[in-house]
């Protein structure tokens, strides 16, 4: 028995031979190449493009036709280049009927390592659009049997690279083209006239990565982007400029961690069911620049799908977002941002929430609606918002410009309405710590800032139509325009308060840059001004007129300053000095104050009026004639009692002046001297510094025509001496 079966599977094995061998030998006596011309004519009919295929070369083993350097043509109208160039394309078929009837039934594609470029012209239209529209034609052709409607089990692409470039609008520069690489598609049962499943993964570059499946179909005879589909989108590690996903002016870097979303478009509509963007680290650049007029949002259209987006969710999760600005040397930085969107809709506003944790260590949440959205510039899209910031670190936020020096912790209440064109809104905000002046100190009073502004979108060009500045029961009102151009912001402002109690405002001074002298503080008494605030944000100049009345310095006593002339006045000492009024014109510019028409009334000392400069640093620079008080009091008797009182003067100057000569000249200079004072008043320059002014009268001017010709007619008993009346002057009218 042994025998016959050792017998039986050396014949099984003969058959299977001479079968393997007969499959071998096939290519030897078909001839694959002979089918080539059919074969591009039936799928140049069937694709609506030209089909152009290398040499074709049968593989028995893999049950396919083997064609090398394989294309197909572009849209004439985009590009005379190939839509698609492969160096290898594998055409499974079925061999029974080849091999006895020399038919050839498709039954799929392998296209191994293809490069396919699509192009998007002006008015959103692709060049794949036309792909498959002889379709519709197809059924009528009775001897199209080869590839009947291109249905076939499965289309492959493998290692494929992506090229895509969109044609700039008119007046608009060009787009650059992206290049994505490791591109893998794979259709079953792909058919022109049914739905068929798929799958889709691409690398981005920046090294990210696309994978999506769904289903697609049937093709849309007229305009194959019409084609209906769902889709399930994962992507990692999306750098959204790299990909190509946003234009380079936008301002826009970063990467985000993963996009998921699920969607499905029916050839007018995309909508979404989900989309969730996980961990977006991006920086936004704000170039504060004036635009051109936006145009309105697009009417939804199929030829751009995303006009067409509505969803029923979309959220953005744990993102980091840096806006920096020009000029802004320390980006702000806004962490934890959580974001949600429900019934989004390309026609109609949208309900949105946020919250996120701000630069400082703050918090910021909001709600409103927004919508529908300006593609062309998303700053034109209209919105409805209510924002609450608390903890709001001003020198860190990028709020203010980031040079003007003003600092803060402000807690904000904002809404917000626009129209796409036009900004409305209004801000409540408590600001403490408060500092306005580069050279100034934290406002030990919180400050409440109620504020009404309406601005172009367009030109950034606002106007503040009322702005309550309220410290304590203080009240100071702003009102004015100003104009953002990319770093500045140009002010035009006017600054007013009317009878403004001091003590109110006392401790918010030092934040506007007025340091009083150590140890010292206003108490009492009302403050009147109008300002201009013109120049920029970074840089404002303020002028105008300032009007202080019935104060009291509190720990500085301004006669004690005058040294002998308070002596000379009868000054008493103590403990303060009232003021009954101060009025000037002030001028601020970069830090530095100038103060013209200075006009004080000290009662218990006199008046004075003049000029001067405060520098950023806090120096004094200023001259004023002063008129005492005292002096006018004791030469204040009709006829001859204005001279008695000069000799009172002259006697007690006389007393100061040293045992010597000339007693009588020198009476008689003093007394010219007492008579100039009472007449014109006393010359002083106020030196040193805001926090330790110093008080230096000057009386060369007053007395050189009366001292000199004294001086001359006092002979000195020799080199050695001095004259004693310079001693008296020197005594008497040295800095104190």
């Amino acid at each position: 028995m042994a025998l016959p079966r050792r017998t039986l599977f050396i014949i099984l094995g003969s058959i299977v031979a001479l079968i393997l061998l007969v499959i071998l030998s096939i290519p030897l006596f078909l001839n694959a190449d002979s089918f080539r011309t059919r074969i591009e004519s039936e799928l140049t009919t069937s694709l609506g493009r030209k089909v152009t295929l290398g040499k074709l070369d049968l593989s028995v083993i893999s049950g396919s036709l083997v064609a090398e350097n394989t294309t197909l043509a572009d849209d004439p109208a985009f590009s005379t280049q190939p839509f698609m160039q492969a160096s290898k394309v594998k055409i499974g078929i079925e061999m029974i009927p080849l091999i006895l009837s020399r038919e050839i039934h498709i039954t799929g594609f392998d296209i191994d390592s293809p490069k396919i470029n699509l192009l998007r012209a002006a008015n959103g239209t692709w060049n794949y659009s036309t792909i498959g529209s002889a379709q519709q034609n197809a059924s009528a052709n009775k001897n199209s049997t080869m590839i009947p409607n291109l249905t076939v089990g499965h289309v492959v692409i493998a290692n494929g690279q992506l090229t895509v470039g969109i044609a700039p609008t008119p007046g608009t520069p060009a787009s650059p083209v992206h290049t994505y690489d490791q591109l893998n598609i794979e259709a079953k049962d792909f058919s022109f006239q049914k739905a068929f499943p798929y799958t889709l993964s691409v690398h981005l570059p920046g090294d990210g990565t696309v994978s999506l499946n769904g289903n697609a179909g049937p093709i849309n005879a007229r305009d194959a982007s019409l084609t209906p589909f769902s889709a399930h989108l994962v992507a990692k590690h999306i750098d959204p400029l790299a990909a190509g996903f946003v234009d380079s002016t936008a301002g826009i870097t970063g990467t985000i961690d993963a996009i998921d979303v699920q969607a499905t478009w029916n050839g007018q509509q995309l909508h979404v069911a989900n989309l969730l963007i996980d961990t977006p680290k991006l920086t936004l650049v704000r170039e504060n620049k004036p635009t051109a007029a936006a145009p309105p949002p697009p009417t939804p259209n199929s030829n751009n799908m995303l006009s067409t987006l509505s969803a029923d969710h979309l959220q953005i999760k744990n993102g980091a977002i840096t806006i920096t600005s020009p000029g802004q040397s320390i980006p702000a930085v806004y962490q934890k941002l959580e974001a949600e969107v429900t019934n989004f809709s390309p026609t109609a506003a949208s309900p949105f929430k946020l919250s996120a944790q701000i630069p400082g260590g703050g918090s910021l949440t909001g709600d409103g609606t927004g919508g529908p959205v300006n593609q062309a510039n998303a700053a034109a899209t209209p919105l409805n918002a209510h924002i609450a910031i608390t903890h709001l670190d001003l020198a860190t936020s990028g709020v203010v410009a980031p040079d003007a020096g003003i600092s803060g912790i402000a807690d904000v209440d904002l809404k917000a309405l626009s129209d796409g064109k036009n900004l409305n809104a209004n801000v409540s905000t408590k600001i403490q710590s408060l500092r306005i002046a580069k050279n100034g100190s934290p406002s030990a009073k919180p400050v409440d800032i109620q504020l009404s502004i309406a601005q172009s979108m367009q030109t950034l060009a606002g106007q503040i139509q009322k702005a309550t500045v309220t410290i304590g029961r203080a009240v100071i009102n702003i009102a004015g325009t100003y104009q953002t151009t990319g770093a500045n912001t140009a002010l035009n402002l006017k600054v007013s308060s009317d009878g403004t109690s001091i003590d109110e405002l006392e401790a918010f001074l030092p934040s506007v840059g007025v340091h009083l002298p150590t140890g010292s503080r206003l108490q009492g008494g009302t403050l009147t001004t109008s300002l201009n605030v013109t120049g920029t944000a970074a840089n404002p100049i303020i002028s105008g007129p300032i009007r202080i009345n019935n104060t009291n310095l509190a720990g500085f006593d301004l006669g004690s300053k005058l040294g002998p002339l308070s002596s000379l006045a009868g000054i008493k000492s103590g403990s303060g000095t009232a003021i009954q009024s101060l009025s000037t014109n002030i001028n601020v510019n970069a830090g530095n104050v100038r103060t013209d028409n200075l006009s004080i009334i000290v009662p218990s000392i006199g008046s004075a009026t003049g000029a001067g400069t405060i520098s950023a640093a806090g120096a004094l620079n200023y001259n004023v004639v002063l008129k005492l008080t005292g002096i006018l009091g004791a030469a204040g008797g009709k006829g001859g009692g204005a001279a008695a009182g000069a000799g009172g003067i002259a006697g007690q100057l006389m007393g100061m002046i040293p045992s010597g000569g000339a007693g009588g000249v020198a009476g008689g200079v003093v007394g010219n001297i007492a008579t100039s004072a009472l007449r014109n008043g006393v010359p002083v320059q106020i030196g040193g510094t805001t926090s330790s002014p110093t008080f230096t009268p000057n009386m060369s001017g007053l007395a050189s025509s009366a001292a000199g010709s004294a001086v001359k007619g006092a002979a000195k008993p020799s080199g050695s001496q001095t004259d004693p009346l310079s001693n008296a002057l020197g005594g008497l009218f040295k800095p104190h």
